[in-house]
């Protein structure tokens, strides 16, 4: 299920965007089902009063102004969509042994930005991974197939129309960075090694097939999403706010 909005044309308040998404958020962990918001150009929504100290201070040391505003918006979009209803203090967040950021006792989440876009997925399960690359210093994909890609994901690139194989990379590139952060391990693991089905739709990757990925609509021309998401969790619901 996708749910779209567009900010130019929202009439609400924030804080009513926010229920809303709040809403149908917690309506799908209910049903067992993962939730993602897909925000594009959306820094009006940040909020650096929900930040504790820490990434107050973190925030500060980005050199880019984008970078500042995309870590700003993934921790409000985590302190409205993860937090206990009605939270008033910032958002502390404690870390595991890679460095994932989690909250104790909250549904496990995860974020990621590139560019104008910022995502976050929320999961009834113990772990997920979402993965959004806009891919604008990408230079010639073909220069890293062989330190990134696993020998059936090199020969399913190979054998598509030469069209199709810019598009093929970049969602097997997307698709890792979906595992590697639904497992917590990030780019510390061998890209080589996992081997993301590039020639299924939803492919099954992990230890005894532990993770089902899921390639989300977004904006095909400019930007590419994927989500990992545990096998027990039987689908997603999509939020995308646009400008």
């Amino acid at each position: 299920m996708n749910h779209r909005f567009g900010i130019s044309n929202l009439t609400v308040a924030r804080t009513a965007l926010w229920q809303e998404a709040r809403l149908i958020c917690d309506d799908a962990l209910g049903r067992g089902l993962a939730f993602a918001a897909i925000l594009h150009e959306a820094g009006d929504l940040a909020d650096e009063q929900l930040l504790a100290d820490a990434d107050r201070q973190r925030a500060m040391r980005y050199r880019q102004d984008r970078d500042r505003q995309n870590f700003v918006l993934g921790r409000t979009m985590v302190h409205h969509l993860v937090r206990p209803k009605g939270a008033s203090v910032p958002c502390a967040f404690s870390f595991g042994v890679h460095g994932k950021p989690f909250l104790p006792g909250c549904a496990a989440f995860n974020l990621s930005h590139s560019a104008e876009w910022v995502a976050c997925a929320v999961s009834p399960g113990t772990s997920i991974g979402i993965d959004v690359e806009a891919f604008l210093r990408l230079g010639d994909h073909r220069e890293l197939l062989a330190a990134t890609t696993h020998p059936a994901e090199r020969r399913v690139i190979a054998e598509a129309e030469p069209d199709q194989r810019l598009a093929l990379f970049k969602c097997c590139w997307t698709r890792k960075e979906a595992v590697l952060k639904a497992t917590g391990k990030g780019l510390s693991d061998d890209l080589c090694s996992i081997d993301v089905g590039l020639a299924e739709r939803q492919p099954l990757v992990g230890d005894a097939a532990g993770l089902r990925l899921v390639d989300l609509r977004a904006d095909a021309d400019r930007v590419t999403v994927c989500v990992a998401l545990e096998t027990s969790v039987s689908g997603i619901v999509v939020m995308q706010l646009s400008q």
